[in-house]
């Protein structure tokens, strides 16, 4: 039995020494071949299996010094050295390596050393003299815990939730061995996790220096930079497919990179690839679904959910993903919340309640919903917004008695146009009050709101305007104090006031097109990560509703549509009238809306603003619409000059459009 176990544990050396030889040879081979940077991911995985071999060090060390990365090819040839204290060549290049950063003086000790040494070797043994061969600082010290374990216990510790222990563990796993590109690529992943983007990108550029022609290395950074960064993501990602094309998570992180750009045909493809390459993998099947989803792709993104209900889920984000596709795929809003819950037993989940919150918002619980949204400020894609003002006192709901009270938009225009409907509520408690919002709504609300101060500024600038801000309150945060219930939301017609000269020049424009009533119309609303799929449709969809006679229809659409409209006019020769820029002036667009007899538009910011100035809005909703439109019912609180059209099965929009025909045509 112990020869037998000799004999396993010899073998089992004897395959491992293979291996190293094997990535040693590969190393050199692509040397040859001018591939430096996987040369040095070859050298490295020869090392990780055997680090002891004092010529692979050499090599890598030479290699990084081709790259001109003088203090990375310094450590190896001294690591060379120390296990070889008679290496003439690793002194030689050492010395190189020194001198190239400057260090003239220890370059030239480890010249010498190395010329002495090839001096020595042509002497007879009896002669040859004890050379010092101490290097010029102290080898790396050994490590004093397993690198490894702490490693392994980084993973674990985040996976439970305890990001402050898995930081701890990640970096005492470096100090144990720094020369780990993964525990550099893990170190750069829970700085992203924890917002500190510039030390991540550092840690990142670490792990690519170790490893640069890892294809592992490049997708592991890819998941880092994404979502903070989808460029560079996407960059990374692709480095790693050209490395290795059947890199499963270099397709599955690309995918992810492409979606998170909103690119989500291309995205497809490589989440497929991932999935075809891995089809044991959970993380790339949950993904592909998602991007399905955000397709309007929605039968193969449920069948996809059939499959991974069949399986068990330990993680928080998984659980939230498949609370988001129970929802926007199926409309299950029970099963929707079991995910959610299981995701918040798993640890403190700021998505999670986040998605809660939604659901609340949708059953109509408003006091219930509100503390849940608060969610959104601990969110990587808002985070940055709410941590501008976080050394400011949050307002807490009572009257400011000294210094201004400071809100600040957030999200969208449509979100922004919402959220102020609350300012007259506020200025009740409040006296002095500045509202900071996105440029293209300042002159509207400053004509609106004259008693408050009004400074429009771009999100990623905005920073407190006034010195004495006592406090501070996002705006979206304002419901928790002012619409708890149903009955909290006035019967108001409007809050915003169009420019009353902008109306007559509209007016007169508007008269020049001929008798019968005039009709705005959106068709398109969102981008691809915020629903577009299922609330967007093509124009050519709308024509039985377009041919009604007597009306001139005007286009309210966001975006470049000219060449849809005029495509849609020479099959059909149905105009519909649009004004270049309109859409770009929010000011602009409120002046032409109160003149036109009604607004029809999907779900988007057409109808926060015609609500908003009280024109009646005919609002074409999906079968799960954005929780501010409610699951039921043709009210909408929030506005009550619109009327809400839904879905009766997802996707059956044909039913929708024969209704606001009918009240068209009524």
């Amino acid at each position: 039995m112990l020869g037998d176990a000799i004999h396993s544990l010899s073998k089992a050396a004897s395959l491992e020494r293979g291996v190293a030889r094997y990535q040693h040879d590969l190393g050199n081979a692509l040397i040859e071949d001018g591939k430096t940077d996987r040369a040095i991911t070859a050298y490295r995985r020869a090392l990780r299996v055997d680090d002891t071999l004092a010529e692979v060090h050499n090599d890598l060390g030479a290699a990084y010094f081709e790259k001109n990365w003088h203090a990375e090819a310094e450590a190896s040839f001294r690591r060379a050295i120390d296990l070889k204290p008679e290496h003439g060549i690793a002194h030689a290049n050492l010395g190189a390596a020194l001198r190239a950063q400057g260090r003239l003086q220890d370059g030239r000790r480890a010249f010498q050393r190395a010329l002495l040494l090839k001096l020595r070797a042509f002497l007879p043994g009896f002669l040859r003299w004890r050379v010092e061969l101490k290097p010029a600082a102290d080898a790396t010290p050994a490590a004093k815990q397993d690198a490894d374990e702490l490693y392994r216990a980084a993973a674990t510790r985040q996976q439970q939730g305890n990001a402050d222990g898995a930081m701890e563990s990640i970096r005492a796993a470096l100090r144990s061995n720094p020369e780990r590109a993964e525990y550099h690529v893990a170190h750069a992943q829970l700085l992203a996790d924890a917002g500190k983007a510039e030390d991540a990108l550092a840690a990142a550029e670490r792990a690519l220096k170790l490893e640069p022609g890892s294809a592992d290395v490049h997708a592991a950074i890819s998941a880092i930079y994404h979502p903070w960064r989808e460029e560079l993501a996407e960059q990374a990602a692709r480095r790693a497919i050209e490395l290795d094309p059947d890199s499963a998570v270099g397709h599955a992180n690309l995918a992810a990179a492409l979606w998170g750009q909103g690119r989500l045909e291309e995205a497809v493809g490589h989440g497929e690839a991932s999935l075809r390459l891995l089809p044991s993998q959970l993380n790339y099947r949950m993904n592909l679904a998602l991007i399905l989803k955000d397709l309007g792709r929605l039968d193969e993104a449920r069948e996809h959910y059939r499959a991974l209900s069949m399986q068990a889920f330990d993680g928080a984000g998984m659980c939230i993903n498949m609370g988001t596709l129970v929802l926007q795929c199926l409309g299950d809003i029970p099963a929707a919340r079991h995910w959610f819950a299981k995701a918040q037993a798993r640890g403190e989940d700021a998505r999670a309640a986040l998605s809660e919150s939604v659901l609340d918002f949708l059953d109509g619980k408003f006091s219930a919903a509100w503390p849940k949204y608060e969610a959104r400020k601990r969110i990587s894609d808002h985070r940055d917004n709410h941590s501008r003002f976080a050394s400011i006192p949050t307002w807490q709901g009572g009257p400011v008695t000294a210094g201004r009270l400071l809100v600040y938009g957030e999200q969208g225009l449509g979100d922004e146009i919402m959220h102020v409907s609350m300012i007259s509520d506020l200025s009740r408690l409040v006296e002095q009050i500045t509202l900071l919002c996105e440029p293209r709504l300042a002159t509207l609300f400053a004509r609106s709101f004259p008693a408050i101060r009004v400074i429009g500024a771009a999100r990623e600038a905005q920073t407190p305007p006034d010195a004495d801000v006592s406090c501070v309150v996002a705006a979206g945060s304002l419901g928790m104090h002012f619409r708890t219930n149903a009955a909290d939301f006035p019967a108001r017609r409007s809050y915003l006031a169009p420019d009353p000269r902008k109306e007559v020049q509209w007016r007169e424009r508007l008269a020049a097109l001929g008798p019968g009533r005039k009709i705005g119309l959106s068709w398109r609303g969102g981008v691809a990560k915020t629903g577009r799929a299922r609330r967007s449709f093509d124009l050519a969809r709308l024509h039985s509703l377009l041919e009604i006679p007597g009306i001139a229809w005007i286009s309210l659409q966001y975006g470049d549509c000219a060449a849809e409209i005029e495509t849609f006019r020479k099959a059909h020769g149905i105009p519909l009238h649009f004004f270049p820029g309109v859409t770009e002036d929010m000011d602009e667009l409120a002046g032409l809306m109160q003149v036109l007899d009604l607004v029809v538009s999907v779900c988007n910011t057409t109808v926060h603003l015609a609500g908003a100035i009280g024109k009646e809005v005919l609002v074409m909703a999906p079968f799960l619409p954005e929780w501010r439109y409610g699951l039921r019912g043709e009210r909408m609180l929030w506005y009550p000059s619109a009327s809400v059209f839904r879905q009766a099965t997802f996707g059956d929009w044909d039913s929708v459009i024969s209704a606001v025909k009918a009240r068209l045509q009524g």
